[in-house]
C-alpha cells in the first residue's frame, strides 16, 4: 500500500471513525510544517460520507475538460487540527497574559521581586537578553523569558511538542 493510497483506504474502512479521519490530518499536518491546506477533489456527485465531512469543508466546484461531470473541491485547514506557535519578541502588554501561566508554577517570583516583575523585565530587553512570547491562532497564552544562549539558534527549541503549548519544555 502506498502512502498516497492509505488515507482513502483507512477512511473507507467501515472500522474508521471521525477520529481516525482526524488522527490522519494532524499526523500529515505535523509531518509536514509547511503544508497549510490539504485539498480533496471528487466527483461532484459523490458524497465525502459521514467520517470524511468532519475534517474537510467544501469550497466550490470544478468543471472537467474531458468529462461531461463537475468536480467539488473540499479543503482541510491546518489550523483545525495542529496550530502552529508563533514566536514573537515580549511587549509590556503580554504582561496580563503571562503572570498567571508563571505563578501557576511557582509564586516565589513575585514573592520575592514584586507584582510587575515579569513587565520590568520585558522593558530591560537589550541585545543580550531577550523575552519571547508563542501565539496560537493570535492570542498569547504565554512563553518564557530567555537569556541568550549561544548553543541554541532557535529559541522556540526549548517549547515542549505538542500543540498549543507554549510552556517550555523543562516546566
Amino acid at each position: 500500500m502506498t502512502r498516497r493510497r492509505s488515507w482513502p483506504r483507512t477512511t473507507g474502512c467501515p472500522c474508521s471513525g471521525r477520529w481516525t479521519v482526524k488522527s490522519h490530518a494532524q499526523t500529515v499536518f505535523k509531518a509536514v510544517p509547511d503544508l497549510h491546506f490539504i485539498f480533496l477533489i471528487v466527483p461532484s456527485y459523490m458524497s465525502l460520507g459521514s467520517t470524511l465531512i468532519t475534517v474537510f469543508n467544501q469550497v466550490g466546484n470544478i468543471p472537467s475538460l474531458t468529462y461531461d461531470e463537475d468536480f467539488a473541491v473540499h479543503i482541510c485547514h491546518r489550523h483545525s487540527h495542529y496550530p502552529q506557535l508563533h514566536i514573537r519578541k515580549a511587549r509590556v502588554e503580554d504582561h496580563d497574559d503571562l503572570v498567571p501561566i508563571f505563578l501557576h508554577h511557582d509564586t516565589i517570583l513575585k514573592e520575592t521581586y514584586g507584582e510587575y516583575f515579569l513587565a520590568e523585565l520585558i522593558e530591560a530587553q537589550d541585545e543580550e537578553n531577550h523575552a519571547i512570547v508563542c501565539e496560537v491562532r493570535d492570542e498569547p497564552p504565554g512563553g518564557p523569558l530567555r537569556e541568550r544562549d549561544d548553543r541554541s539558534e532557535q529559541p522556540w527549541s526549548r517549547f515542549a511538542e505538542h500543540p498549543g503549548s507554549c510552556l517550555p519544555s523543562s516546566f
